[in-house]
């Protein structure tokens, strides 16, 4: 399906022109934490510069436009082609809704080259914001091998992106390793902020006790309740570590046959249905519960009942030269729950090693199982980390710490780029 590109979205519409403008290239909403960043950020942009236009993608069933107070939410729907020709179909429908625009927005961030570089050559005069989770001449050899022996396309997406670093008013990243990572790509230092992920509220909330966070029949809950639960939340990518988790499960599991491991992933992919069959070769059929993934509050009544959870990140280029900032994290240790994590720069700068979490040797099995059965075999350890865990998300991970953030990045973009005496209010629109 071919979402059908409107030539003029305010005369269709009857819709009053955006103050600012956020385009992603991500299906919005979905249960991913990357979800719950842009809606983090579409708050921050509608606080500070509204209304708001939110350009992402969509799948069948969702509004090609939708309303939500001072926001709108326009959608690309094209499943019918791979990735790239959806990230240019993608740039092309970006370009189209905002072209016909004659007051143009005074702000604009994108987060990813395939929104950026429309926008940049639509709205010369906005103040322009590049959110940098990730580069695709740094993610896509990950996910399609074949592109990291394609010089040639390699190269032309490294121009893209050097357009978009140069022309930005301002970036914001996750972690120092990616602030880093992108001044070795020749941008300043001076531009780049650290705005890390942050937990919804819900997450604060104590779950358990909470019926309209859990739901009157939500199954698994139920059987949380039975025996011991340790669990891992996210995707299954090879960076992830999750077979390594298997692995490490499989060395100790006969030793607690009161506990379960529950993976709460995606959706259907061959990645999963190798892991299920992983679960099944090492004989943990009845040991592990692989999940679909969760709507965020449901996520926050799960995790709020595990004992603890695990990010067993790999010592590869994704995590270790890219960076990131893992949800997961942030948000287990936000319910209460301790994270037993891979001993990387990335999780160090979340976790204080047998404070507020437990840190572990990446990729190494046998350590992992040690740790594991540690925290199982003294649920005293896992208590004391639970309760530092709570504070420091308190402390550093809640929504109000990354608007704040936000706010100062919208306007130092809007100040360095000339046009702070186009006021604006706290609520939006001008004074």
């Amino acid at each position: 399906m071919r979402t059908e590109l409107s030539p003029n979205p305010l005369a269709v519409t009857g819709l009053a022109p955006p103050r600012s403008v956020y385009a992603a290239f991500e299906v919005f909403p979905r249960p991913k934490g990357a979800s719950t960043h842009i809606a983090a950020v579409v708050e921050a942009l509608a606080a500070h510069s509204s209304p708001v236009w939110l350009l992402c993608c969509g799948v069948e069933g969702m509004p090609a436009m939708q309303r939500e107070g001072s926001v709108v939410i326009w959608r690309y729907k094209e499943t019918n082609a791979n990735m790239l020709r959806r990230a240019l179909g993608f740039g092309r429908f970006v370009a189209s809704r905002l072209r016909p625009l004659r007051n143009r927005p005074m702000l604009a961030v994108f987060r990813d080259p395939w929104g950026g570089w429309p926008i940049l050559h639509t709205l010369s005069q906005a103040a322009m914001v590049f959110e940098v989770n990730g580069l695709p001449s740094w993610e896509l050899s990950y996910s399609y091998p074949r592109f990291g022996r394609n010089p040639a396309l390699r190269e032309k997406i490294g121009d893209l992106e050097r357009f978009c670093l140069d022309s930005s008013s301002a970036l914001f990243t996750v972690s120092d390793v990616t602030r880093e990572a992108l001044i070795q790509r020749g941008v300043a230092a001076s531009k780049i902020s650290i705005v890390p992920n942050a937990a919804a509220d819900f997450f604060f909330r104590n779950a358990q006790d909470d019926p309209a966070a859990s739901g009157d029949s939500f199954d698994l809950l139920d059987r949380l309740n039975e025996g011991r639960w340790f669990g891992y939340v996210g995707s299954v990518h090879p960076w992830q570590g999750v077979e390594l988790l298997v692995d490490a499960w499989a060395e100790i599991a006969g030793e607690w046959p009161n506990v379960t491991l529950l993976i709460v992933c995606g959706r259907r992919s061959p990645a999963i249905r190798r892991l299920r069959r992983q679960v099944r070769k090492r004989g943990l059929s009845d040991k592990v519960l692989i999940h679909p993934a969760l709507a965020r509050e449901r996520l926050a009544a799960v995790l709020s009942r595990l004992e603890f959870t695990c990010a067993p990140l790999l010592e590869t280029s994704r995590n270790v030269v890219q960076g990131c900032c893992p949800i997961k994290i942030v948000e287990s240790m936000a319910a209460g729950t301790p994270v037993v994590a891979s001993d990387l720069r990335v999780t160090r700068a979340l976790i204080r090693h047998d404070r507020d979490g437990y840190l572990v040797r990446p990729g190494e099995v046998r350590d992992w199982a040690l740790a594991i059965g540690r925290l199982l075999l003294d649920r005293g350890i896992s208590r004391r980390l639970a309760g530092e865990a709570s504070r420091t998300a308190y402390a550093r991970f809640t929504s109000r710490i990354m608007f704040d953030r936000l706010q100062t990045v919208f306007q130092s973009a809007i100040t360095s780029t000339g046009i702070a005496s186009r006021s604006v209010n706290p609520g939006g629109g001008d004074e």
